[in-house]
Formats: C-alpha cells, structure tokens, sequence
C-alpha cells in the first residue's frame, strides 16, 4: 500500500449509537474491549462482551499497514476470517469485522481521536458459540512416520517449510482460513456465512487443485540434498457441514470447529492417494454443490476409521 500525498490510513466506523469515529493509524492502533495503558490516541474502544480486551493491533511500518489478531472470538477482513494469532495485510478500502463493529480502512489527512470512557476492566470476555456450515480442506502428507525416520530433521523441516508457506498463500488467495499445522498434515476451512455457499465450496476445491500442482512442482524442482523428499506425495480431503464454531482454553489459537464434517475431511485426506488413487477426495454434500462447475468423479462407498456406515465420495480434476 502506497501512503501517496503524505495521507496517513485511518479507521472509520459507527458506534452502537450511530455515531461516526475515525483515528489515525500511526505506527500502532490497539483494538479492543479495553486495551489498558493504552494512550486514547492509539487505540479503538469497543464495548461488547464478545470483543476480547485486547482484540487486535494494526501496524503502519513504511507503506506496509497489517492487522494481527490476539482475540478469543475471531477478526474478519473483507468476510474472511485471520489466522487466529496471525497477521494480514491491509489495504485502502478493505473492511474489518471485530464484534458487531465494522471497521472501514480509508486514508486522511486529519488526525481525531476517540476517547472512551467508563470502561470496565472487570469484565470478563463472553466468548461465543455458533452453528456454522463450513467447507474444510485437509492435505496430509503421505508416509510421514516413515519419512521421519529416514531424514534428517533440519533437511526436512526447511522442505516442509516452503511447501507450507506455498499451501498457506493458496488458501489466502482464495479466501479460507488457515486453522493449524498438524506435523505431516495443513487444516483450512471456508465459512459460508457472509457469502453464497457455492461461492466458499468452489474457493476450497480450487484451493485444494492448486496446491496439488503447487506441491508437485516443488518437490520435483527441490536440490539435490533434497533428493530423498523429491517424491513425496500428499493426499487432500474436503467435507462440508455443518459444525459449532467456538474456543478453547485461554490461548487466542485454539479456535474449536465440533462437527462430524471436521473429522471427516481428515479421515478423506488420509484415503486420498493411499486407499484411493484420487489425489483429492470430496464428500457427497460437497461434490453435489461443485458438480455444476467442475469435473467430479464417482469413487464409491468407503469406510472412514471411527465412524459408523459407509461415506459415497468423489474426486474432482
């Protein structure tokens, strides 16, 4: 983002009252419920249980703006939701959600300041429960106890690393959210809530082609040290369904997602390209909303390890 004319960025938003507001963004902007210690001129009081005490930072160094989030309940830019505990650039005209605020990221040549008053500082965080239907995208990696053993570490890692780095951008890119990095597997979902369902279902499974292409060319142009890691393989799974969004324990990053379709995409992930040929395995639900748009292949009926009945599957190209 360029900061032409000297303009600095600011946030716009209305209070519960309607009433408008704008700060500056100047090196850091606190947001929260209470940010204590902050200086008024540095922060955004928002007063809503669901707003952590210190919900998020955005930070102006050079022409780069970026928001981090260290909530309980989640930060969106533009519907999607951050990483919990992670960061996002910020552009002129994006919008982000914090509670039932929406916050409007334009650029001004003033400076004003919001000046909360009588905030309670004992006022506990309510952290929510919600019935969501989301689209989950699991890619595991294939043999990986195996590989473990047969590797060196350090060599592995600095593999694992850039292909992580390239699968999290693939889901960036098209609009998921990045929920862990579980050793030899990376977990992602879509949330169907602000935006058409076909919309979020067809973001994932394109999310899920392009970085079985992504992963193939970087294992087949790896060096030589490389040598042992140039066929490693990876099996992705997606489901859709319908689960409860919420949090557990104290830590910002442990975002819960309950629901029978959570497990099942990792139970898919680890039949793709092992059990079943299919690189990418889908669900039924999901198969029937991208079928209009794309390639979908029946695979038949399988058992998937610790649930009961047999789940009809496809693969998409």
């Amino acid at each position: 983002m360029a900061l032409e004319n000297n303009k600095l960025p600011r946030l716009e938003w209305r209070d519960v009252g309607g009433c408008c507001h704008h700060v500056n963004v100047i090196e850091r902007l606190y947001i929260g419920r209470v940010c204590q210690g902050v200086p008024a001129d540095k922060r955004i009081i928002i007063r809503d249980v669901n707003v952590s005490r210190d919900h998020a930072v955005i930070t102006c160094v050079g022409s780069a703006l970026t928001i981090k989030d260290s909530s309980r309940n989640g930060t969106w830019v533009n519907s999607v939701r951050i990483t919990s505990g992670g960061e996002q650039k910020l552009i002129s005209g994006d919008f982000v959600h914090i509670g039932s605020t929406k916050l409007h990221v334009v650029f001004s040549e003033q400076s004003d300041h919001d000046n909360p008053n009588d905030i309670d500082l004992t006022e506990t965080t309510r952290v929510l429960s919600r019935q969501e239907t989301l689209t989950h995208l699991v890619a595991d990696i294939r043999g990986f106890s195996t590989l473990v053993q047969q590797t060196e570490s350090s060599l592995l890692f600095e593999a694992l690393s850039q292909l992580y780095e390239s699968l999290t951008n693939i889901v960036h890119e098209n609009r998921g959210t990045v929920k862990d990095f579980a050793g030899d597997a990376i977990f992602a979902f879509w949330e169907h809530n602000d935006e058409n369902d076909l919309v979020a279902v067809q973001h994932a499974c394109h999310a899920a082609l392009l970085q079985q292409q992504a992963a193939t060319a970087l294992f087949s142009n790896l060096p030589e040290k490389f040598s042992k890691l140039r066929h490693l393989e990876l099996g992705w799974g997606i489901a859709t369904g319908s689960v409860t969004v919420s949090h557990y324990g104290v830590r910002p990053e442990n975002l819960a997602l309950v629901g029978d379709s959570t497990n099942l995409a990792f139970r898919l992930s680890g039949l793709a390209n092992k059990e079943l040929s299919s690189t990418v395995v889908i669900c039924h639900k999901t198969a029937k909303m991208v079928e209009q748009f794309m390639l979908v292949t029946p695979l038949g009926e399988v058992d998937t390890k610790g649930r009961t009945g047999k789940e009809v599957v496809f693969s998409i190209s």
